[in-house]
């Protein structure tokens, strides 16, 4: 049987991995954040891209 390849990034990720992904534009961005099995864990969301956007960003992390 032909062992197929797995990409080490991939296999670090665990239950405890917080995914964020961020579509970036010139003055919003969007955000989504899923947990290990690509379930959302709250709605994607826009923000700024001024440091009021980022610490908005920060404390959902946090939250979450």
């Amino acid at each position: 049987m032909e062992q197929k390849y797995v990409n080490p990034k991939v296999s670090r990720i665990s239950q405890d991995t917080l995914i964020v992904g961020i579509d970036v534009a010139k003055r919003n961005h969007w955000v989504r954040m899923t947990d290990y099995r690509g379930i959302d864990l709250i709605s994607p969301f826009k923000i700024n891209n001024t440091i009021d956007g980022i610490k908005m960003l920060e404390e959902k992390i946090r939250i979450i």
